[in-house]
């Protein structure tokens, strides 16, 4: 069962299939251009959104739903994921579209960052960034996370940052 963590403005919850019309838009957008989407069909964001259930399921942790606490709008997603290609665990995030600017990514990383360490030992994790991703390497840099290397992910350039220990939490 994926747990529930909740902060001042948000709760973070496991997918459900009432959220997959948001996957679906945000798959569908160009907002996905530096995670290697953007021209996802209605079949792959489903098989991309029955991923993230495996994903809990195979690993205990994975993506939760960004509700936001007063509307019950769809934020976006914020999880940790460690698909087999990856070198290790990933911090990783993806707002839907109109909720950027508004700290809700921060918030929500930062929270999911300190549950992965204390319910599974996880850390300090990583973010792999596009290089064009300013907003992202800003987010990163804003929770802390200091560029490590640079190397390439599904053949595309990417930014490994490294994101603080548990000191920091």
């Amino acid at each position: 069962m994926t747990p529930q963590i909740e902060t001042e403005r948000l709760i973070l919850r496991a997918p459900k299939e009432d959220d997959f019309a948001a996957v679906l838009a945000f798959q569908a957008s160009p907002r996905t251009k530096f995670i290697g989407g953007g021209d996802a069909n209605r079949w792959e964001a489903w098989r991309g959104f029955l991923a993230q259930f495996g994903h809990w399921a195979l690993r205990g942790y994975g993506f939760f739903i960004c509700e936001i606490r007063d509307t019950r709008a769809l934020a976006g997603r914020v999880g940790v994921i460690n698909h087999e290609m990856w070198p290790e665990p990933e911090l990783g995030w993806h707002l839907f579209d109109g909720f950027e600017g508004q700290g809700f990514a921060y918030e929500a990383a930062l929270a999911v960052r300190e549950w992965a360490h204390k319910t599974h030992g996880l850390g300090p994790l990583m973010s792999q960034i596009h290089p064009d991703n300013q907003r992202s390497i800003a987010l990163a840099e804003r929770l802390g996370a200091t560029r490590e290397r640079t190397t390439t992910l599904l053949g595309d350039p990417c930014l490994v940052y490294r994101h603080p220990g548990s000191e920091a939490l």
